[in-house]
């Protein structure tokens, strides 16, 4: 029992420094105040100072177990811990951080690879709704132009069909004219009876007193309808025909470019187009589809 008073005597506060054993479980140790120290912890305490300072404190155990057994042994745990060496300690610690610096660099390694992936995600979102959009562009282009090949396609089948109708077909070859040798009045006979005989083979086109004359660049086709007799005439050639300007009618030409002469004025269709004009008081202005289809009771010829 003796023996651990040689703590004293060393002191117990380089003996603290030493064991990492704090003060005042040391001076419990040496006044021999079980009821302050926990079973465990002591017992702990006991193998430190008897390696450290090489003690026989097996006396010293034999009474702390003495007293445990008799006092404390229903107790609880009052709480402490057992104080091991510098070295073990230190290793521990070590640990310790080291598995707090791991989880750190794991964590920032984690948000940077998912920033990564985020922005490229976003940058193949933006990519593909550009080609998305560049494609339903595309689309609609192509369905536009189909459109618009189709409805003239159907335009012009039309306009030919329904030529095989009633109408007079008038082959006017280039270059050709004919005199006026008759008065107006004998003119419109004639003329009259043109559209009743509906001859086929005619080749120069009428010419009238007023009148406008059409010059095509190429073969062109022309229909005429005249709108106090709902009748049709239509030609088709490469030559110079004369329009009555003196009738009220409405005029649709195919595909092809043309000039139109009025007196000293001359205009050019350059389009390659389908144009509709109205005569009416003997004035001639360009119309649009829509308004020539009113004026024909809805029919496109």
């Amino acid at each position: 029992m003796d023996k651990i008073k040689v703590l004293e005597e060393i002191g117990l506060k380089k003996v603290c420094e030493e064991t990492h054993i704090e003060q005042k479980y040391l001076k419990y140790m040496v006044d021999c105040n079980f009821d302050k120290l926990d079973h465990i912890n002591t017992l702990g305490f006991v193998k430190i100072l008897s390696r450290e300072y090489k003690l026989d404190l097996s006396a010293w155990s034999e009474a702390f177990e003495e007293y445990w057994v008799e006092n404390r042994e229903d107790k609880e745990n009052d709480g402490l811990f057992i104080v091991v060496d510098d070295e073990k300690k230190s290793k521990k610690l070590l640990i310790l951080v080291l598995l707090i610096l791991l989880g750190a660099t794991f964590s920032i390694l984690f948000s940077l690879f998912q920033e990564k992936v985020d922005i490229s995600n976003y940058m193949n979102s933006d990519e593909t709704t550009y080609e998305k959009a560049a494609i339903v562009q595309e689309a609609e282009e192509s369905l536009n132009e189909v459109n618009n090949s189709l409805e003239k396609s159907v335009e012009d089948e039309t306009i030919f069909n329904e030529t095989n109708s009633s109408e007079e077909v008038v082959i006017v070859e280039k270059n050709e004219t004919q005199e006026i040798v008759k008065d107006e009045i004998t003119q419109e006979q004639e003329i009259e009876e043109k559209l009743v005989v509906n001859d086929p083979t005619e080749k120069v086109s009428s010419r009238f007193l007023q009148e406008a004359i059409m010059i095509p660049n190429s073969q062109l086709w022309v229909g005429v309808i005249y709108l106090d007799t709902k009748k049709r005439r239509s030609f088709l050639g490469e030559g110079n025909f004369s329009i009555d300007l003196s009738r009220d009618q409405i005029i649709s030409t195919g595909h092809g470019s043309f000039d139109l002469s009025i007196g000293d004025e001359k205009k050019k269709f350059k389009k390659q187009t389908p144009m509709r004009f109205l005569v009416k008081d003997s004035n001639l202005t360009e119309i649009s589809w829509g308004k020539f289809k009113e004026l024909n009771e809805g029919k496109s010829w």
